[in-house]
């Protein structure tokens, strides 16, 4: 992979120009949806993939955080409880599937697509109320 060209989000499933040199074992931030990731080599191969020494727990409160910060987001009190819920639904289901979506598909793993489309922008607050203009 040379400098400019691009590599995917296992989270998000974006592509995105990567910034920061490769190297094994880096961590980085999805500009697209806050993800916090490792760079992984094989052979000439690179790749992300999601950091294993995290907790669920600390995985999405670093990508909820990431992302309200990389959007200028805030929260309102109910984060917590919202994360609850992403907590749960991963535990159920496999990943951090929207609580407040009945569909456990990959567009509603949070921050869900609408979020990352505008739906914040365009209604004051993203579905399930965990990020707010």
């Amino acid at each position: 992979m040379n400098e400019r060209e691009k590599i995917l989000c296992p989270v998000c499933q974006v592509s995105f120009i990567l910034k920061e040199p490769k190297e094994a074992g880096r961590a980085i931030v999805c500009p697209v949806c806050g993800a916090v990731l490792v760079m992984v080599q094989e052979g000439t191969v690179w790749s992300l993939t999601r950091p294993a020494h995290l907790s669920l727990e600390e995985e999405i409160h670093q990508r909820v955080d990431n992302f309200a910060r990389l959007r200028g987001y805030h929260f309102n009190e109910m984060k917590e409880a919202v994360v609850k819920g992403l907590l749960s639904k991963n535990q159920r289901f496999g990943d951090f599937y929207c609580p407040c979506r009945i569909d456990n598909i990959p567009e509603n793993i949070c921050p869900c697509l609408f979020t990352r489309q505008g739906d914040v922008e365009k209604n004051g607050k993203c579905h399930c109320g965990l990020y707010w203009k």
